[in-house]
Protein backbone atom coordinates (compact mmCIF):
# COMPACT_ATOMS: atom_id res chain seq x y z
CA UNK A 1 0.00 0.00 0.00
CA UNK A 2 2.92 2.03 0.73
CA UNK A 3 4.10 1.71 -2.77
CA UNK A 4 1.28 2.76 -4.42
CA UNK A 5 0.74 5.86 -2.08
CA UNK A 6 3.79 7.59 -3.54
CA UNK A 7 3.48 8.12 -7.08
CA UNK A 8 -0.45 9.32 -5.53
CA UNK A 9 1.13 11.96 -4.37
CA UNK A 10 3.58 12.52 -6.56
CA UNK A 11 1.54 13.16 -9.09
CA UNK A 12 -1.13 15.62 -7.33
CA UNK A 13 0.06 18.55 -7.65
CA UNK A 14 0.33 18.08 -11.42
CA UNK A 15 -3.54 16.81 -10.98
CA UNK A 16 -4.53 19.63 -9.64
CA UNK A 17 -2.42 22.37 -11.20
CA UNK A 18 -4.42 20.91 -14.36
CA UNK A 19 -7.80 21.41 -12.50
CA UNK A 20 -6.82 25.04 -11.71
CA UNK A 21 -6.24 25.99 -15.47
CA UNK A 22 -8.47 23.90 -17.13
CA UNK A 23 -11.11 25.43 -14.95
CA UNK A 24 -9.80 28.87 -16.23
CA UNK A 25 -9.91 27.31 -20.25
CA UNK A 26 -13.54 26.34 -19.85
CA UNK A 27 -14.80 29.52 -18.39
CA UNK A 28 -12.44 31.74 -20.64
CA UNK A 29 -13.68 29.83 -24.17
CA UNK A 30 -17.49 29.11 -22.60
CA UNK A 31 -17.78 32.78 -22.50
CA UNK A 32 -16.18 33.91 -26.01
CA UNK A 33 -18.56 30.79 -27.42
CA UNK A 34 -21.26 31.72 -26.52
CA UNK A 35 -20.66 35.42 -27.27
CA UNK A 36 -20.47 34.26 -31.16
CA UNK A 37 -23.41 32.42 -30.33
CA UNK A 38 -25.44 34.94 -29.11
CA UNK A 39 -26.74 36.05 -32.11
CA UNK A 40 -28.13 32.63 -33.52
CA UNK A 41 -31.56 30.67 -32.24
CA UNK A 42 -29.65 28.35 -30.34
CA UNK A 43 -27.19 31.10 -28.54
CA UNK A 44 -30.67 33.03 -27.69
CA UNK A 45 -31.65 29.54 -25.70
CA UNK A 46 -28.49 28.54 -24.30
CA UNK A 47 -28.31 32.75 -22.55
CA UNK A 48 -31.92 32.75 -21.16
CA UNK A 49 -32.18 33.53 -17.93
CA UNK A 50 -32.96 30.14 -16.45
CA UNK A 51 -30.00 27.65 -18.98
CA UNK A 52 -27.36 30.23 -18.41
CA UNK A 53 -27.97 30.51 -14.45
CA UNK A 54 -28.34 26.36 -14.45
CA UNK A 55 -25.05 26.34 -16.63
CA UNK A 56 -23.13 28.65 -14.05
CA UNK A 57 -24.29 26.33 -10.87
CA UNK A 58 -22.82 23.43 -12.28
CA UNK A 59 -19.69 24.98 -13.47
CA UNK A 60 -18.97 26.90 -10.38
CA UNK A 61 -19.98 24.31 -7.98
CA UNK A 62 -19.18 21.14 -9.67
CA UNK A 63 -15.70 21.85 -10.34
CA UNK A 64 -14.73 22.32 -6.72
CA UNK A 65 -16.93 19.23 -6.00
CA UNK A 66 -14.94 16.68 -7.95
CA UNK A 67 -11.60 18.30 -6.77
CA UNK A 68 -12.98 17.48 -3.23
CA UNK A 69 -13.38 13.85 -4.24
CA UNK A 70 -16.95 13.81 -5.42
CA UNK A 71 -17.88 10.94 -8.56
CA UNK A 72 -15.99 9.01 -9.12
CA UNK A 73 -13.82 9.17 -6.35
CA UNK A 74 -14.64 8.23 -2.75
CA UNK A 75 -16.34 11.42 -0.70
CA UNK A 76 -13.82 13.70 0.43
CA UNK A 77 -10.85 11.45 -0.93
CA UNK A 78 -10.10 14.04 -3.43
CA UNK A 79 -6.92 16.75 -4.39
CA UNK A 80 -8.15 19.00 -2.05
CA UNK A 81 -9.59 18.70 1.66
CA UNK A 82 -13.11 20.86 2.84
CA UNK A 83 -10.73 22.77 4.81
CA UNK A 84 -8.35 23.92 1.96
CA UNK A 85 -11.61 25.71 0.65
CA UNK A 86 -12.48 27.06 4.02
CA UNK A 87 -15.32 24.19 4.60
CA UNK A 88 -15.36 24.16 8.70
CA UNK A 89 -17.22 22.95 11.29
CA UNK A 90 -17.06 23.24 15.13
CA UNK A 91 -14.51 20.65 16.04
CA UNK A 92 -11.36 20.87 18.29
CA UNK A 93 -9.35 23.21 15.50
CA UNK A 94 -12.35 25.20 15.10
CA UNK A 95 -14.01 26.05 18.84
CA UNK A 96 -16.58 28.32 19.36
CA UNK A 97 -14.17 31.00 20.49
CA UNK A 98 -12.62 30.84 16.94
CA UNK A 99 -15.70 30.94 14.85
CA UNK A 100 -16.70 33.54 16.90
CA UNK A 101 -13.92 35.83 16.53
CA UNK A 102 -13.83 35.05 13.02
CA UNK A 103 -18.02 36.26 12.62
CA UNK A 104 -16.15 39.55 14.44
CA UNK A 105 -13.19 40.05 11.70
CA UNK A 106 -16.15 39.08 9.28
CA UNK A 107 -18.53 41.66 10.40
CA UNK A 108 -16.32 44.59 10.97
CA UNK A 109 -14.68 43.92 7.38
CA UNK A 110 -18.62 43.57 6.07
CA UNK A 111 -19.65 47.01 7.88
CA UNK A 112 -16.10 48.83 6.61
CA UNK A 113 -16.59 47.36 3.01
CA UNK A 114 -20.40 48.80 2.89
CA UNK A 115 -19.39 52.36 4.18
CA UNK A 116 -16.59 52.73 1.44
CA UNK A 117 -18.30 51.08 -1.28
CA UNK A 118 -21.56 53.74 -0.03
CA UNK A 119 -18.98 56.54 -0.64
CA UNK A 120 -17.30 55.49 -3.87
CA UNK A 121 -21.43 55.21 -4.82
CA UNK A 122 -22.02 58.49 -4.35
CA UNK A 123 -19.27 59.46 -7.09
CA UNK A 124 -20.92 57.24 -9.17
CA UNK A 125 -24.51 57.47 -8.77
CA UNK A 126 -25.78 56.52 -12.15
CA UNK A 127 -24.72 52.95 -10.83
CA UNK A 128 -28.16 50.60 -10.56
CA UNK A 129 -29.06 47.47 -9.79
CA UNK A 130 -31.76 45.36 -11.47
CA UNK A 131 -34.50 43.76 -9.34
CA UNK A 132 -33.90 39.99 -8.29
CA UNK A 133 -35.36 38.07 -5.68
CA UNK A 134 -33.36 37.29 -2.58
CA UNK A 135 -32.79 33.82 -3.26
CA UNK A 136 -31.08 34.32 -6.72
CA UNK A 137 -28.77 36.35 -5.13
CA UNK A 138 -27.81 33.67 -2.44
CA UNK A 139 -27.37 31.09 -4.79
CA UNK A 140 -25.61 33.56 -6.94
CA UNK A 141 -23.17 34.02 -4.24
CA UNK A 142 -22.58 30.38 -3.40
CA UNK A 143 -21.54 29.81 -7.05
CA UNK A 144 -18.93 32.72 -6.85
CA UNK A 145 -17.23 32.64 -3.30
CA UNK A 146 -17.31 28.60 -4.68
CA UNK A 147 -15.71 29.64 -7.79
CA UNK A 148 -12.79 32.06 -6.07
CA UNK A 149 -12.20 29.22 -3.08
CA UNK A 150 -11.35 26.26 -5.41
CA UNK A 151 -8.92 28.54 -6.47
CA UNK A 152 -6.98 30.37 -4.02
CA UNK A 153 -7.27 27.03 -1.35
CA UNK A 154 -5.73 25.10 -4.88
CA UNK A 155 -3.17 27.52 -5.33
CA UNK A 156 -2.33 27.51 -1.66
CA UNK A 157 -1.65 24.14 -1.23
CA UNK A 158 0.46 23.75 -4.69
CA UNK A 159 2.52 27.31 -4.00
CA UNK A 160 2.65 26.13 -0.38
CA UNK A 161 1.67 29.56 0.83
CA UNK A 162 -2.02 30.49 1.89
CA UNK A 163 -1.16 34.58 0.89
CA UNK A 164 0.14 33.66 -2.18
CA UNK A 165 -2.99 31.28 -3.32
CA UNK A 166 -5.47 33.86 -2.43
CA UNK A 167 -3.92 36.59 -4.48
CA UNK A 168 -3.13 35.06 -6.94
CA UNK A 169 -6.60 33.04 -7.24
CA UNK A 170 -8.10 36.46 -7.19
CA UNK A 171 -5.97 37.52 -9.94
CA UNK A 172 -7.11 34.81 -11.75
CA UNK A 173 -10.61 35.50 -11.56
CA UNK A 174 -9.88 38.80 -12.94
CA UNK A 175 -7.82 37.66 -15.66
CA UNK A 176 -11.27 35.51 -16.58
CA UNK A 177 -13.92 38.52 -16.22
CA UNK A 178 -11.12 40.23 -18.68
CA UNK A 179 -11.05 38.09 -21.37
CA UNK A 180 -14.93 37.78 -21.23
CA UNK A 181 -16.82 39.93 -23.77
CA UNK A 182 -20.08 39.73 -21.50
CA UNK A 183 -18.12 41.47 -18.96
CA UNK A 184 -16.66 43.88 -20.71
CA UNK A 185 -20.14 44.78 -22.40
CA UNK A 186 -21.72 44.73 -19.10
CA UNK A 187 -19.62 47.78 -17.80
CA UNK A 188 -21.18 49.87 -20.94
CA UNK A 189 -25.11 48.60 -20.04
CA UNK A 190 -26.43 50.36 -17.08
CA UNK A 191 -28.34 47.46 -15.70
CA UNK A 192 -25.48 45.43 -15.62
CA UNK A 193 -22.56 48.21 -14.24
CA UNK A 194 -23.76 48.40 -11.02
CA UNK A 195 -23.63 44.51 -10.23
CA UNK A 196 -20.60 43.91 -11.86
CA UNK A 197 -18.77 46.68 -9.82
CA UNK A 198 -20.03 45.05 -6.38
CA UNK A 199 -18.99 41.77 -7.63
CA UNK A 200 -15.32 42.90 -8.62
CA UNK A 201 -15.34 44.47 -5.33
CA UNK A 202 -16.28 41.57 -3.27
CA UNK A 203 -14.04 39.30 -4.96
CA UNK A 204 -11.44 41.27 -3.43
CA UNK A 205 -12.64 42.32 0.22
CA UNK A 206 -13.48 37.98 0.80
CA UNK A 207 -10.04 37.20 -0.59
CA UNK A 208 -9.15 39.24 2.56
CA UNK A 209 -11.47 38.13 5.13
CA UNK A 210 -9.81 34.47 3.84
CA UNK A 211 -7.09 35.56 4.41
CA UNK A 212 -7.59 36.48 7.86
CA UNK A 213 -10.30 34.15 8.67
CA UNK A 214 -9.81 30.79 6.81
CA UNK A 215 -13.24 30.38 7.27
CA UNK A 216 -15.24 30.11 3.39
CA UNK A 217 -18.30 30.43 5.70
CA UNK A 218 -17.96 33.74 6.73
CA UNK A 219 -16.94 35.43 3.35
CA UNK A 220 -19.88 33.69 2.29
CA UNK A 221 -22.26 35.38 5.23
CA UNK A 222 -20.54 39.35 4.10
CA UNK A 223 -20.98 38.49 0.45
CA UNK A 224 -24.43 37.56 0.82
CA UNK A 225 -25.07 40.79 3.58
CA UNK A 226 -23.14 43.59 1.16
CA UNK A 227 -25.14 42.16 -1.80
CA UNK A 228 -28.69 42.00 -0.37
CA UNK A 229 -28.02 45.53 0.82
CA UNK A 230 -26.74 47.40 -1.81
CA UNK A 231 -29.21 45.32 -4.41
CA UNK A 232 -31.80 46.01 -1.88
CA UNK A 233 -31.06 49.83 -1.51
CA UNK A 234 -30.01 50.91 -5.07
CA UNK A 235 -32.79 48.55 -7.58
CA UNK A 236 -33.98 49.78 -10.56
CA UNK A 237 -36.67 48.06 -13.31
CA UNK A 238 -34.10 46.79 -16.02
CA UNK A 239 -36.14 46.10 -19.37
CA UNK A 240 -33.38 42.62 -20.03
CA UNK A 241 -31.49 40.31 -18.09
CA UNK A 242 -28.49 40.01 -19.04
CA UNK A 243 -25.88 36.70 -18.52
CA UNK A 244 -22.98 36.78 -16.23
CA UNK A 245 -20.10 34.86 -17.09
Amino acid sequence: MAHSAAPLLLAAPSALLFWVLGSALVYILSSQGLWWLRTTPLGRTITRRWPAEVGRFLFFLGVPYLALGGWPLPPLHGLLSPADLGLVGLDARWPVIRWLEAAGTGLGLGLLTALILALAWTQARSLRFPPRPWWALLVDGLCLEGHWAFYRGALALLLGSVYWGVFLGLGLVYLEWGLSPWWRQGWRAPGAAGGQWLRAALALVTALLFLLTHNLWVCLGVHWLVEQAFWGALKEPCSRAEVKL
